[in-house]
């Protein structure tokens, strides 16, 4: 039981990482052709996706959470 919460708080922290750098990576992209271009107007911002964006980040870390807790209780 604790292997499978260990692995739901790595999955978890995974797939946020991943996310979050891929938005950064993407907006950036946008905020960087946005200069080169040398076009008028706002700039666009930097978007950095939040925890609870991904349905999936919040509920594995619970999840994980509840394995692990549920793991020492029962030993």
């Amino acid at each position: 039981m604790r292997i499978v919460g260990v692995v739901l708080l790595i999955v978890s922290g995974l797939i946020y990482t991943l996310e979050r750098g891929f938005t950064m990576l993407s907006t950036s992209i946008a905020q960087a052709g946005f200069f080169a271009g040398r076009m008028s107007g706002e700039v666009p911002e930097v978007k950095i996706s939040a925890f609870t964006d991904n349905l999936f980040v919040p509920l594995f870390f619970v999840l994980g959470i509840i394995t692990l807790v549920y793991s020492f209780l029962k030993k």
